[in-house]
């Protein structure tokens, strides 16, 4: 394979992961604005909480594999990011891990019901009337 060939790879990778994780921070973020608003369905587990952590390193990681630094220049600066982006992960996923257990316990003290999911990698949905689940 050819270097060209090789920099469009990388392209359309990045933009396939780029479009995949904006839709994931989409799901995301609704699902923080559906619990924070009470709404009739809400969808809410860990990974839904941690994918908003996630997220800006992984654009970050994204931007450096398509715009690499140029070779003079030290990476000094991009570690001290990555490192930033590493805490703010780690705050996340214990954030997401005691936040999911409060979303549980606080809806289900507010009468929500919980909808029977098909697999373990599914979300909870947690809605008012279990009419509902059938959506």
């Amino acid at each position: 394979m050819s270097g060209k060939n090789i920099i469009k790879i990388i392209y359309l990778v990045s933009g396939i992961l780029f479009v995949f994780f904006s839709i994931e921070l989409f799901i995301s973020i609704e699902s923080y604005v559906d619990y924070f608003s009470l709404s009739e369905k809400i969808r809410s587990s860990f990974k839904t909480s941690v994918f908003l952590f996630t997220v800006p390193s992984v654009f970050y990681l994204l931007y450096l594999l398509v715009f690499p630094p140029p070779k003079k220049r030290t990476l000094k600066g991009s570690k001290k990011i990555m490192f930033s982006f590493l805490l703010f992960f780690i705050f996340g996923c214990l954030f997401s891990f005691f936040f999911s257990r409060y979303v549980e316990k606080d809806l289900l003290s507010k009468g929500y019901v919980v909808c029977e999911k098909g697999s373990f990698a599914k979300s909870n949905v947690y809605v008012v009337s279990p009419m509902l689940c059938r959506d």
